[in-house]
Order: structure tokens, then C-alpha cells, then sequence
């Protein structure tokens, strides 16, 4: 059973402060009474006293089955005061914002735009038709014949 924290209430004339309690069943009989044994707590949580609490009659009618009416009770019972309910103060969880890691802006390399290779037309040198030049036929000149005198 957990501690039940209670306003701070002196335990006697000469305190230690009663700052909780815990509880136990110490006996019961059906659909009559509970007896619980109620353990009184200093601020550090050591035992002080043990003190009995007994819910019967009307009070155990209508008790239930609610563990805070017992709470009740036994506050009651021994002139304490339940100590508020304070609800922890949770700072939100937050997330740091990261910012996404962006690369440079790199240009994509772009190769030139090559036109393609175009030969040049060339035409085939055509010579010029050139006659051969031909020599004017020249009979050879012939030596005449002379016959040889003889003599």
C-alpha cells in the first residue's frame, strides 16, 4: 500500500509531525465491521505510531468498495486532514526542430552540345579533259638515196 500524504498535524504536544499514513486490513467480519491497523508516518516517510481504525454499522454499509471513502474514514477517525491532490506539472516533451540538411544546389554538368561531325562535301577534282597533245605526224626525214656511183 502506498504512503497517504496528510496536512501536517502534530502527533502530540511535542511534535513530530504526522505527514502520511499507510493502512492495513488488521481483522473484519462480513457485512459488519473492518478493523484497520493505520500506521502514522513522519515527513521521510519512518513509522511513528500504529493506531486502529474500526468502520462499522452505517459508516460499512456505505463504504462500498471505494478505497477513498476508507481514506476518509480513517482521516476523520483521527483528526487528520487529507493533503490536497497536486497534480505534477509536466513540461511538454518538445522536439527540437532540426532543419533538414539541403546540399548545395550543384548544377548538373552539362556536356556542350557538339553538332554533329559533318564532312564536307567535297567534290571529286575532276581534271580537265585535256587532249594529248599530239605531234603533228613529221615524216621522218629520208635522206635520199643516192646510189653510189661506182665507178
Amino acid at each position: 500500500m502506498s504512503n497517504i500524504p496528510v496536512v501536517p498535524t502534530p502527533l502530540t504536544p511535542n511534535p513530530p509531525m504526522i505527514c502520511g499514513f499507510r493502512y492495513t486490513v488488521n481483522g473484519f467480519q462480513l457485512s459488519s465491521y473492518i478493523t484497520f491497523n493505520v500506521i502514522l508516518l513522519d515527513e521521510s516517510g519512518t513509522p511513528l505510531i500504529v493506531k486502529q481504525v474500526t468502520l462499522a454499522g452505517e459508516d460499512y454499509t456505505n463504504w462500498g468498495n471505494s478505497d477513498q471513502y476508507v481514506i476518509d474514514y480513517i482521516c476523520n477517525a483521527l483528526g487528520l486532514t487529507p493533503a490536497p491532490i497536486v497534480e505534477p506539472v509536466v513540461d511538454p516533451v518538445v522536439d527540437p526542430v532540426i532543419d533538414p540538411v539541403v546540399d548545395p544546389v550543384v548544377d548538373p554538368v552539362v556536356d556542350p552540345v557538339v553538332d554533329p561531325v559533318i564532312e564536307p562535301v567535297v567534290e571529286p577534282v575532276v581534271d580537265p579533259v585535256i587532249d594529248p597533245v599530239i605531234d603533228p605526224v613529221i615524216d621522218p626525214v629520208i635522206d635520199p638515196v643516192i646510189d653510189p656511183v661506182v665507178e
